[in-house]
C-alpha cells in the first residue's frame, strides 16, 4: 500500500505578529501532553531513548529542551495554528481586560500553592472573589475546594465546590471533589451517588473509582443489615482493587488490602500488602518524607503484622500532616478498623494523630460602668488571660467557639489566636448593638478596638438573632445553646472531643445562659468541664448581666417553626380543592391527634401549614411523622393527583408570644417566623429541611435520635438572604 499526505498548503498564510506568543504556548504545552502521557506509561528520563528499558532523554522541562526538540514542537503548532487560519477560522487575541483577568486567576493560583495558608487565609481568598472572573476557569474552584477540603471543612469546600459546578457542571474533577466534601460532610449515599454515575459515563480513574470504594466503606459502616453491610463491603473492595489492577495505585491498592483483611482474606491482604510496601519504600527513596508515604507504610505494615514499625510510621504521618485534619482523621478512621479486624482495641494508635482540640467557652462577662456585681476580675485581666493560654497549652486547643463580650469571652479568644488557633464567634444580635451593649462597656478601655481585631481573625460570625429584644435573657439563653451546637458541630466532623472550658467563680446563681447555667447544663448533660477559677475574694455577689426583663404583653420565647406546602396544589381544579380540604387537610388533622408531638398553636392558609413547637425534638420527630403519612398514603384512593407532595421546613428562634386580637388565638411573631417561611420554598418535595439554628440545638440538647445533614449553603425565597442549610432525618434512616 503507497501513502502519500497530503497536508494543507499553508505556505500563503502569513501568521500575524500578536499569534507568534500563542505559538510558542502551545509548543510548550505540546511536549507537556507528550510528557504526561509517557510518564503515564511508566517511561523514566534517561540519557538515551532505550524502547526496552522505557527510557527518554526529553522527559525533562520545556525549557531545558535542546532547540530542535523544541523547533519540532514550535514548527507542530505553527501550522496548526495556520490551518486554522487557512479554514477561514478568526482567533482572536484577548482584551487588555480579559488580559488582566486571566492574569488575577494566575494570582490566585498561585497563592492557593502556599502550603502555609489556614482557613482564615482561605476563607478571606473565597469571600473575596470576583465571581465574573472565578467563573471563567475551573481550576479555582477545584484548587480552594480542595485545599479547604484537606484541612478539615467539607462544609465550606461543599460551597466552593458548588459554585464551581453551577458554571461547570460537567468538569470531572470539581464532580469528584463534589463527592468527596459530601462523603466527608457526612452525606455517603448521595457521594456514592455521584461516584456511580461518574463510573457508569466510562469514569474508570483512581480517583473515581477510589471515591467509589470510599463511599461503598462509608455505607458498609452504617449498615446495620448483615447482608446488605457485606455487600457494601464487597463493591468497596471491587472498586479499590479494580483500580489497584489498572494502574498499580499504592492509594487504592492499600485500601484494598484493608478491606481484603476485614472480609478475612489475608493472603490478597497480604499479596496486595506486600506490592503496596515496596512501591512505597521506592517512592520514599531520596526524597523528602511525605505524609501520604508514611501513612501507607504504617498501614501496610499494620496489616502485615508489625505493628510496632506501623506506630513509628504513623507517628511520623502524624508530625508531616499537622493540621491537615481531613487526611488525619481519614487515616486514624482506617487504622481503627484495622485494628478491630486484628481483634485489637482500636483507639491504641489515636495517639499518632494530632487531630483538632475543639474549646466551646464560656466566661463572666465585664459588666457596663455603673452596674453592681460584675464577676469579671478587671484587676487580674492580665493574670486570668495567662491563666487561660496556659490552659489552652495544656489542652493543646485548635478551634475555639464562644461569645464575644468584654471580659472573659475576649481574652479566651485572643489567646486562642495568639496561639494560632481558629475561633468561630456567635453574636446574640448584629455588631453595632452587640458592641454597645457588651463590648464597650468602659470609656477608659480598648475593649471595643479588640472586639473589631477578633472579628477580623475570625474564621466564621454568626447572629444569633438580628436585632435586640425587650427581654435579652431569652436572647442570652439561645446564644448559648448556638455556641455550644456550633462547637459540637465542629467535633463531629471530626470524630474528636469536645473540651468545656470556663471562667467561673464558682456561684451557681445566674440566669439561662450565663456562665453558671452553661456549667449546669454541660454537666447535666455528663460532659468534663475545665474551670480557671476566679479567686472567691473577688466576687461574693451573684451575677447581674445588663439584660432587660419584659414587662410587656408580648414576652420573648424560644420557639421552632414548622411551615409547609402542598406540592401542585395549584393545578387542582375546583373539584380536586374541595375533595383536598376534606380528604386531605381533614386526613391530617385526623391523624394528629395520634401523634405525642403537640404544637402550641396551629394554622392554614390554603395549601400551607404553620405549627410552632415548644422544642426542636418535638418539631423534628413531627415533621418526620408528617413525611411520612404523606409519603405512604394512597391518595389516588382519596380522589387526589397520587404525587401529592409536602415541602417542610423548620427554623428556631426567639420570638413573641401574643394573643392575635383579630381570633383570639395564641399565636407568634418575629423574624425568625418569617426565616422559616422563607426555607420552606427551597425545600426539595418529600423532604424536611432546618436552619443552622435548628441543627446547633438538635446536638447542644443532645438529642441523638434525630441527625442534620449539611445540604449547602442555599439563597432563600424572596432573596432574604444566603444560610446554611441541613437535611433532617431520623439517625437510622439513609440520607
Amino acid at each position: 500500500m503507497s501513502y502519500t499526505p497530503k497536508p494543507i498548503d499553508t505556505s500563503s498564510v502569513q501568521l500575524p505578529e500578536e499569534l507568534v506568543e500563542l505559538t510558542e504556548l502551545l509548543s510548550e504545552n505540546t511536549h507537556e501532553i507528550w510528557a504526561q502521557q509517557r510518564l503515564k506509561d511508566g517511561w523514566t528520563f534517561g540519557p538515551e531513548r532505550d524502547d526496552k528499558a522505557m527510557t527518554h532523554p526529553c522527559l525533562i522541562l520545556y525549557d531545558e529542551l535542546p532547540e530542535s526538540e523544541k523547533e519540532y514542537d514550535r514548527n507542530t503548532s505553527m501550522e496548526a495554528i495556520k490551518t486554522i487560519l487557512y479554514m477561514g477560522y478568526r482567533i482572536i487575541p484577548p482584551t487588555q481586560e480579559q488580559t488582566g483577568a486571566q492574569d488575577e486567576v494566575r494570582r490566585i493560583l498561585d497563592r492557593l500553592e502556599d502550603k502555609n495558608l489556614d482557613l482564615r487565609d482561605l476563607s478571606e481568598i473565597w469571600r473575596g472573589r470576583s465571581p465574573e472572573i472565578w467563573r471563567r476557569v475551573p481550576e479555582i474552584y477545584r484548587s480552594l475546594g480542595n485545599r479547604i477540603l484537606g484541612i478539615g471543612e467539607p462544609l465550606l469546600a461543599f460551597d466552593v465546590i458548588s459554585e464551581g459546578l453551577e458554571v461547570w457542571t460537567t468538569d470531572l474533577r470539581l464532580r469528584q471533589l463534589n463527592g468527596l466534601t459530601l462523603a466527608r460532610g457526612g452525606s455517603p449515599y448521595k457521594a456514592n451517588q455521584i461516584a456511580r454515575e461518574l463510573q457508569a459515563e466510562g469514569n474508570q480513574d483512581d480517583d473515581t473509582l477510589g471515591l467509589l470504594g470510599r463511599t461503598h466503606k462509608d455505607l458498609w459502616e452504617k449498615e446495620s443489615q448483615e447482608q446488605e453491610k457485606a455487600a457494601q463491603l464487597e463493591q468497596a473492595f471491587v472498586a479499590y482493587y479494580t483500580s489497584y489492577q489498572n494502574t498499580g495505585s499504592g492509594y487504592t491498592g492499600i485500601n484494598a488490602a484493608t478491606l481484603a483483611l476485614i472480609k478475612g482474606d489475608l493472603e490478597t491482604a497480604h499479596r496486595i500488602g506486600q506490592h503496596v510496601y515496596q512501591i512505597s519504600l521506592d517512592e520514599a527513596k531520596g526524597v523528602e518524607p511525605d505524609y501520604w508515604t508514611q501513612a501507607t507504610l504504617g498501614e501496610v505494615l499494620l496489616i502485615l503484622g508489625q505493628p510496632g514499625q506501623a506506630r513509628e510510621y504513623y507517628t511520623h504521618a502524624g508530625e508531616l500532616g499537622k493540621g491537615n485534619f481531613a487526611n488525619l482523621n481519614s487515616t486514624r478512621r482506617n487504622a481503627r478498623l484495622l485494628l478491630e479486624a486484628l481483634g485489637e482495641d482500636p483507639h491504641w494508635l489515636d495517639d499518632c494523630f494530632a487531630l483538632p482540640k475543639i474549646i466551646v467557652f464560656t466566661g463572666h462577662p465585664l459588666l457596663p460602668e455603673g452596674e453592681e456585681n460584675c464577676r469579671f476580675p478587671v484587676h487580674l485581666e492580665t493574670e486570668l488571660k495567662a491563666r487561660i493560654a496556659n490552659q489552652l497549652n495544656h489542652l493543646d486547643a485548635d478551634i475555639g467557639v464562644a461569645s464575644a463580650a468584654a471580659g472573659a469571652d475576649i481574652l479566651f479568644l485572643e489567646a486562642m489566636l495568639e496561639r494560632g488557633g481558629e475561633i468561630d464567634v456567635i453574636l446574640p444580635y448584629a455588631v453595632e448593638h452587640f458592641v454597645q451593649t457588651s463590648v464597650d462597656v468602659d470609656n477608659n478601655s480598648e475593649w471595643k478596638n479588640r472586639f473589631e481585631r477578633i472579628l477580623n481573625r475570625a474564621g466564621r460570625v454568626i447572629m444569633a438573632n438580628d436585632y435586640p429584644a425587650q427581654d435579652n435573657r431569652v436572647l442570652l439563653e439561645f446564644t448559648s445553646l448556638i455556641v455550644d451546637g456550633t462547637a459540637i458541630l465542629r467535633a463531629q466532623e471530626y470524630d474528636t472531643p469536645l473540651v468545656s472550658l470556663a471562667v467561673w467563680d464558682g456561684q451557681e446563681h445566674g440566669n439561662l445562659g450565663e456562665t453558671s447555667d452553661m456549667i449546669s447544663r454541660w454537666k447535666n448533660l455528663g460532659r468534663n468541664v475545665e474551670v480557671i477559677d476566679v479567686p472567691a475574694d473577688v466576687s461574693t455577689q451573684p451575677e447581674n448581666v445588663s439584660t432587660s426583663e419584659d414587662t410587656s404583653h408580648f414576652p420573648h420565647e424560644i420557639r421552632v417553626m414548622f411551615f409547609a406546602d402542598v406540592v401542585g396544589y395549584s393545578k387542582l381544579s375546583e373539584v380536586e380543592v374541595a375533595q383536598f380540604i376534606q380528604q386531605f387537610v381533614g386526613y391530617l388533622a385526623q391523624e394528629m391527634e395520634k401523634y405525642p408531638y403537640k404544637p402550641l398553636t396551629r394554622n392554614t392558609w390554603g395549601d400551607a401549614f404553620y405549627f410552632v413547637f415548644s422544642s426542636v425534638e418535638d418539631a423534628a420527630h413531627f415533621a418526620l411523622t408528617q413525611r411520612d403519612l404523606i409519603r405512604d398514603t394512597d391518595w389516588a384512593a382519596r380522589g387526589l393527583p397520587p404525587d401529592i407532595n409536602l415541602r417542610i421546613a423548620l427554623h428556631t428562634g426567639p420570638v413573641y408570644r401574643f394573643t392575635d386580637p383579630m381570633i383570639q388565638q395564641l399565636n407568634f411573631s418575629g423574624s425568625h417566623v418569617s426565616r422559616a417561611a422563607r426555607i420552606e420554598p427551597i425545600t426539595p418535595p418529600g423532604q424536611v429541611y432546618a436552619s443552622e439554628h435548628f441543627a446547633s440545638l438538635i446536638v447542644a440538647n443532645n438529642i441523638t435520635d434525630i441527625t442534620c445533614d449539611y445540604v449547602g449553603l442555599l439563597q432563600l425565597a424572596k432573596n432574604y438572604g444566603t444560610f446554611r442549610m441541613y437535611h433532617v432525618r431520623r439517625s437510622h434512616e439513609p440520607e
